[in-house]
């Protein structure tokens, strides 16, 4: 049996009418590869059981979502099939939307949907949909100089070294592996160098002009059970910056082990928790990567501010029943 995933969380589940209309959104660059075929595959299965369903492919950019927005208003749920990065573009207009969202798992990580217990199944999607018990779940907003409106993310940005890997991929298309991670990630470690921040938490100044690896989470989730920020979790209405002081190539051999070994991360990092949280990078510009993306094609410029808050309002996420058995 899994683990009861719902014991993470300090929320009251709530009881929805059994979806009716659905939308099915795919990634067709994931890096599963075969989230077309998955797609048509769930889209015939609920149509037999006598739902309305329409199937998408995803946007590149979150204002793509626009064209569909009518669509996404009408429908009682959201399946994306896909990774973080899908789920990241579409958080703000779900939650709009107050539309319930489920996530088949799609991309290289999909922390999302591993992180509920979500999984490919046909039969456990219709399961769910009947059972109709969903979570209230936060996200967080970045913000900040040369930032037009608020960026949503889910589980957590960075700098250091995974953020130069994910520069590093950059543009590449077609479908990611563990194989091209890991190549990209050794040509980062050779260049690593960390950047200068100062990080406030709710106005107060917590970390002074310090170099080390810096990461603000929404939720505990990160590559192979490694949980650099544990105590993050989506339930709560705060956030959690995690910061390791001078951070050295020896972390990072750490953690590639821990990964292997999928175990907790157990680094020496100082952690600090707030509704606000803001980070200045000081010298050189530097890559922020977000759930897995490289924020916004660009570096953040030397000198700036970049500001995460968390949502107002939160996102409802559909439940699998073998999450939520106690």
């Amino acid at each position: 049996m899994k683990d009861d995933i719902v014991n993470q969380f300090d929320e009251v589940l709530i009881k929805i009418p059994t979806p009716q209309n659905i939308l099915i959104f795919y990634n067709p660059i994931s890096s599963a590869g075969n989230t077309e075929k998955i797609a048509e595959k769930l889209a015939i299965e609920l149509i037999f059981h006598k739902k309305n369903v329409a199937v998408y492919t995803s946007e590149r950019k979150m204002k793509g979502y626009k064209r569909v927005k009518a669509e996404i208003v009408a429908s009682d749920l959201v399946v994306i099939v896909g990774g973080d990065g899908t789920v990241r573009k579409l958080l703000s207009i779900i939650n709009k939307a107050e539309t319930p969202v489920y996530v088949i798992p799609g991309g290289n990580e999909s922390l999302f949907a591993r992180t509920y217990g979500m999984s490919t199944s046909t039969d456990d999607l219709l399961r769910t949909i009947a059972a109709g018990n969903c979570l209230q779940q936060y996200y967080g907003l970045i913000s900040g100089q040369g930032i037009r409106g608020k960026k949503p993310f889910f589980n957590m940005a960075s700098m250091g070294l995974d953020s130069l890997t994910v520069k590093n991929i950059g543009e590449r298309k077609g479908p990611l592996n563990d194989s091209i991670y890991v190549w990209h990630g050794l040509k980062a470690l050779c260049s690593l160098r960390h950047p200068m921040v100062s990080i406030s938490v709710d106005g107060q100044c917590v970390i002074d002009r310090g170099a080390g690896y810096i990461i603000v989470a929404n939720s505990s989730a990160y590559a192979k059970n490694l949980q650099l920020v544990p105590a993050a979790n989506p339930s709560r209405h705060e956030l959690v910056a995690g910061f390791l002081p001078g951070a050295r190539h020896q972390h990072e051999l750490i953690k590639a082990m821990r990964i292997l070994q999928r175990k907790p991360a157990n680094l020496p990092m100082q952690f600090f928790t707030g509704k606000r949280i803001a980070c200045t990078l000081h010298g050189q510009s530097y890559p922020m990567q977000v759930d897995g993306d490289y924020f916004r094609n660009r570096d953040i410029e030397a000198n700036n501010t970049v500001k995460f808050s968390i949502s107002a309002s939160p996102i409802h996420v559909l439940m699998p029943p073998d999450s939520i058995q106690t």
